[in-house]
């Protein structure tokens, strides 16, 4: 991405791209543009999903189709017109999705994946393959999903009159800057000397009146709560055996003492920052601990085992984890402050003492990454990036892995973990309700087709009745519920969806492939910019009640 100008002007791509820059940043913006998206199926949900990709700047797109225009493509997809009847669908729709975004470069393969797969599976080599992200659009039979390579991450869309899914598959995803509320960690119960010394020089008179040499009504006004509550701990710690307010009670008992040491006769009866203080006492009083997701991280096979070959992002990890062990489980700090009610010169030392601090940790840590980048002779040990370390360390106890099951083992009879999470899904207190059903019908859909080759209810083969085609699939879901361990007869909703499944046809209305644009392009890019946290595996909209669900399948 163009950095700004010297003249500290934003650049043209900048001014563009500015709304976007503001959610994923520039680091974001470039993953975006390194991105060469491949779409299997120029359908209208699949040229909506791209429309959302082109807009933001995905870098390359190639539409590869082997279809030719029909009449039918034209009521639903805007991509298309009549001009383009009788033409290679993916030439057609390639070049008007080509002309939203001229930072974009685009193209087109007239082919289908089964002939990519038997005949040029190069294309698709995770070792020689262009394409970053494979975008796949139903219908595709099942065994063709298998044959899909497992390094490349691969969204997998239906839609199907109302209701559209989504089913991602990805090698194991990493992501530093999942944009939490708040990175702010004042570490109030693990304070280290230089802010510790701050808050004795700032609160040394705080209890003093002002008549015998104390602060002024101003200035005891504008102390920031941070050192408020260091100064307040340490009055605590010496009348509880020095032990900090750990208990709901204690806090409480605590909060009540700073109020207590709060000046009332002053204008509006309180003080700002006394209040402030109060408030945070729930929050940020807390012992520092290791959230949930990093721990994951830092216990993964791939943060203890550093080879030659291992990514920037687990080296990085492992220097963490390093940091940790020899600071008593504590993470480099990230630096961050809320604001707070504080004369400016006042606000600004504390935050460099925060910043100063965070800077320090990052250094540490960018140390023991050298060390081990060294150590195992990784290729770019000298082209250590230290924004990333930084990065990295400000975020650090935000970290998510998520591990996606694969299509193959969720389509296996034998995983146990898919049969639990659909019992649950059944059993749950919004079974009723519960896109679960959704889901079942979309799936004996997939498989019909896969039997079939044709979408059931799919008047132009003229094969089938309604009626002998809901016998067909309404077979499938019971063979499927049975094969999970239910035991119940099929549920009403699931009936309900199978019949409007079947009465789609396999055909595509263009509002729900314009929702389901949005949903799909929302996840591809939260997986190719690492930022935010994607869904993990499945989500299901339901168009006539316009509602969605995840679910981990």
């Amino acid at each position: 991405m163009a950095s700004t100008a010297p003249s500290g002007t934003p650049s043209s791509k900048e001014k563009k791209y500015d709304r976007q820059l503001r959610l994923w940043g520039a680091n974001g913006q470039n993953r975006l543009e390194g991105a060469h998206i491949a779409l299997f199926g120029a359908t209208a949900t699949g040229c909506e999903v791209l429309k959302n990709l082109i807009l933001p700047g995905i870098g390359r797109f190639t539409v590869i189709d082997d279809k030719l225009v029909e009449e039918a493509d034209l009521g639903v997809n805007f991509f298309l017109h009549q001009d383009n009847l009788g033409q290679p669908r993916a030439e057609s729709a390639a070049a008007l999705l080509g002309e939203l975004n001229p930072d974009v470069a685009g193209g087109f393969r007239i082919d289908s994946l089964e002939n990519v797969l038997s005949n040029t599976p190069g294309l698709l080599d995770p070792g020689t393959t262009e394409f970053t992200h494979l975008l796949l659009v139903s219908p595709v039979p099942t065994p063709l999903l298998f044959r899909l390579p497992a390094d490349i991450p691969t969204f997998f869309v239906h839609s199907l009159g109302f209701t559209a899914s989504l089913r991602i598959y990805t090698p194991t995803h990493t992501i530093i800057e999942t944009h939490p509320d708040s990175l702010v960690d004042l570490r109030l119960f693990n304070p280290w000397p230089e802010l510790s010394e701050l808050a004795s020089e700032k609160t040394r008179a705080l209890d003093v009146p002002e008549l015998e040499d104390g602060m002024s009504d101003h200035q005891h006004g504008h102390v920031p709560y941070v050192l408020l509550l260091l100064k307040y701990l340490e009055d605590w710690k010496q009348s509880h055996e020095g032990h900090p307010p750990g208990s709901h009670s204690e806090k409480t008992l605590f909060k009540s003492m700073v109020m207590d040491r709060m000046r009332t006769n002053v204008p509006g009866g309180s003080e700002e920052n006394y209040v402030e203080a109060a408030r945070a006492v729930m929050g940020d009083l807390r012992t520092a601990e290791v959230s949930i997701g990093t721990k994951e991280v830092l216990n993964d096979p791939k943060c203890q085992d550093i080879t030659s070959r291992t990514d920037e992002f687990w080296v990085i990890a492992r220097a963490v984890k390093d940091f940790a062990d020899s600071n008593n489980g504590l993470l480099p700090l990230s630096g961050a402050m809320s604001d707070m009610k504080a004369e400016s010169h006042g606000y600004i030392a504390l935050q460099n003492i925060y910043r100063e601090k965070a800077h320090s940790d990052a250094t540490v840590v960018e140390g023991i990454v050298r060390g081990h980048m060294n150590r195992v002779q990784h290729p770019e040990r000298n082209q250590i990036d230290r924004d990333a370390i930084r990065l990295f360390c400000r975020h650090a106890n935000f970290l998510r892995r998520l591990k996606y099951c694969s299509i193959a083992d969720e389509f296996s009879n034998s995983n146990d973990e898919h049969k639990k999470a659909v019992l649950a899904a059944l059993g749950g207190w919004d079974a009723e309700g519960s896109l679960i059903h959704d889901y079942i019908a979309l799936r004996a859909y997939q498989e019909f087709y896969t039997s079939h080759g044709r979408a059931p209810g799919d008047t132009t083969s003229g094969q089938g009745g309604y009626e002998d085609e809901y016998r067909g699939i309404k077979r499938i879901i019971s063979q499927y519920l049975q094969d999970v361990g239910y035991t119940k007869s099929v549920p009403e909703r699931c009936e309900k969806v199978a019949k409007e499944i079947i009465r789609a046809g396999g055909g595509e209305l263009h509002v729900t492939a314009s929702i389901a644009g949005g949903i799909v392009a929302q996840e591809v890019i939260k997986i190719i910019t690492q930022q935010y946290v994607p869904i993990n595996n499945t989500v299901i909209f339901d168009g006539i009640a316009s509602r969605t669900q995840t679910f981990e399948l």
